[in-house]
């Protein structure tokens, strides 16, 4: 075959096209490589930062219940502040735990039932779980403590500020963040 063939003109003519498109089809696989990439990033990232903004949505005051069951345990403290009775509650294991000069284990749940005048009005619940408060910085953190307020009616009060709880709390660290460390002691 010789160049005056017309097949192979053709060939030619396709190759030199082929060639002279090369480089924009290859710049614009790229761009296209690179949205696709960019899109991969951005939705991995997306993913990945849910997944600690997610678990932190759940963090603080959201992680902890109300305690149904938790006039079954053991009513340690009453402590009254004018017209506030506040009645506090914790399991036996917690009471133990303190007795026998070990740390208040964690799953420990203290609840303190508030009476304004002699009328319930509201709870107050601290809860101990492994891991918890680890977010938060040195300055507010209680340990592994989380606290959550509840109305009379054992919905979450959302119009509570916990970091009032933290901020209280903050200077019992001695005592495990417990106001009421040394009654657990003296529980029978």
């Amino acid at each position: 075959m010789n160049k005056s063939d017309k097949s192979y003109r053709g060939q030619a003519a396709n190759h030199t096209l082929a060639v002279r498109y090369l480089p924009t089809c290859h710049t614009r696989m790229n761009s296209v490589m690179k949205a696709i990439s960019m899109r991969t990033i951005a939705a991995t990232l997306a993913l990945a930062g849910a997944v600690p903004f997610g678990w932190q949505a759940m963090a603080g005051g959201e992680l902890v219940e109300f305690p149904e069951n938790f006039a079954e345990g053991v009513r340690y403290a009453s402590v009254t502040r004018g017209n506030i009775r506040e009645d506090i509650f914790t399991n036996r294991e917690a009471i133990d735990a303190v007795k026998n000069g070990q740390p208040i284990p964690s799953g420990t749940v203290i609840t303190m039932e508030d009476y304004k005048d002699g009328k319930l009005f509201r709870y107050v619940v601290m809860e101990k779980r492994t891991g918890w408060g680890a977010e938060y910085p040195p300055e507010k953190r209680n340990g592994e403590w989380e606290f959550q307020a509840f109305n009379a009616d054992k919905s979450v009060n959302r119009n509570e500020n916990l970091d009032r709880c933290f901020a209280c709390h903050k200077g019992q660290g001695q005592q495990d963040f417990v106001f009421t460390f040394d009654r657990m002691k003296s529980a029978k």
